[in-house]
């Protein structure tokens, strides 16, 4: 039986240090801490996460923020406004929300301040807001991500036992992009020796394709602290024939090796490239969703430093997808977060020839960002989509 505990919240918006380049996010929030769903691979109940005394509590005590709507309406007043990831580290659409109705109210808050959102949930639930997710999309930018793994209906109450089943999530996917707010799938994780194989792989992204505006492909399962011991506890119960080959795989890290990830991933671009559906979620500002706008409308934000900043996260997305690294573009990182956050134009700065004295920013990331602001395209950036759509040999 699931207890709840309702708690006060002293702050629930949660600024990230930088634009995050899958979700497009700057800020976060949870309404809930702890999650029904129970999905046994969930990275959640690690201790960088957890405020429960025990991990196995994480899916029977649910901590509610009974307060949140009161302190966000006085925390956006405070802030510029920017994507709000709702979702992180708990499901916002998870049972919960029927009693008590947090996510709604937090929309709505959003929706009035006219704050871009990105929700991620696995849950059917979130149909219930369409309207206020057109609004915000209307307004200024929404996307929907609904997690599906695999439609194996033997393996899914072994690995998501109180989740809606994936065909929900997809019809979901399907009536949300129907009404006009963008919507994609979470492939996340391809959780090895059980869904890795290309058959499931395949039959996800051939099933999104037709319902979906892009699939996130998350080939690195992580397994750290916790949950690795979760996870181990369920291989040990119900797969023992695959305890040592993931011992194996991961040995003493927390991911499995780059060589694995790298199969998974041209694996899942080639089918991504056979069902003609994107890989990544088009950002605010870049091969927008029909009916929708930019990502800020407000004109307190210099609009060319937040399209350059945000076409050098895509860029960096699409190298760290290739070379399986998420290291491996830091230096596009550091120029995005430092463009977006000059107190001149991009524009005043390249006419000065000083572009190389912003962080992050070298030859390679100046030639990329000049190209922009003269001819109003990256020929880098076309280069490295033909080259993801056309899955050219990696490394």
């Amino acid at each position: 039986m699931t207890k709840f505990i309702e708690i006060e919240a002293k702050s629930v918006l949660q600024r990230q240090k930088y634009r995050d380049n899958w979700f497009w996010n700057r800020y976060n929030l949870n309404p809930y801490r702890g999650c029904q769903f129970a999905c046994n691979y969930c990275d959640a109940i690690t201790e960088k996460y957890l405020v429960h005394a025990d991990y196995g509590d994480f899916s029977r005590i649910i901590y509610v923020k009974k307060n949140a709507p009161e302190v966000l309406e006085k925390e956006v007043k405070k802030v510029k406004p920017d994507v709000v990831v709702i979702s992180g580290v708990t499901d916002p659409y998870q049972p919960a929300e029927k009693k008590y109705g947090l996510t709604r109210k937090i929309l709505e808050i959003l929706a009035e301040h006219e704050f871009p959102v990105h929700i991620g949930t696995k849950s059917d639930l979130v149909l219930r807001d369409v309207d206020l997710l057109k609004e915000i999309a209307k307004q200024t930018w929404c996307t929907v991500s609904l997690t599906i793994i695999t439609f194996d209906k033997k393996l899914l109450p072994y690995l998501e036992p109180f989740a809606p089943s994936p065909e929900r999530r997809l019809e979901a996917v399907k009536n949300i992009n129907e009404a006009g707010v963008q919507a994609g799938v979470n492939f996340t994780p391809i959780v090895p020796y059980l869904l890795d194989n290309p058959g499931n792989i395949e039959e996800v992204i051939k099933r999104a394709s037709k319902q979906a505006e892009y699939i996130l492909i998350g080939a690195g399962m992580t397994l750290r602290s916790n949950q690795r011991i979760r996870f181990f506890e369920l291989l040990k119960t119900n797969f023992p024939e695959l305890v040592e080959r993931y011992e194996n795989l991961y040995g003493e890290q927390e991911s499995p090796p780059k060589d694995y990830i790298l199969r998974l991933n041209r694996c899942a671009f080639e089918f991504c490239k056979k069902y003609k559906i994107k890989n990544y979620i088009p950002p605010p500002g870049f091969e927008r969703h029909p009916k929708q706008k930019a990502l800020i409308p407000t004109e307190s934000y210099d609009r060319d430093n937040l399209e350059v900043a945000t076409l050098l996260l895509l860029m960096a997305f699409l190298k760290e997808f290739k070379s399986a690294n998420p290291y491996s573009a830091w230096a596009y990182h550091k120029a995005s977060n430092a463009i977006e956050n000059l107190n001149e134009s991009i524009r005043d700065v390249y006419r000065r020839g000083k572009l190389r004295e912003i962080p992050g920013v070298g030859d390679n990331i100046a030639k990329v960002i000049e190209d922009v602001l003269v001819n109003g395209r990256s020929e880098r950036l076309d280069k490295e989509l033909v080259e993801i759509s056309s899955v050219l040999k990696i490394g």
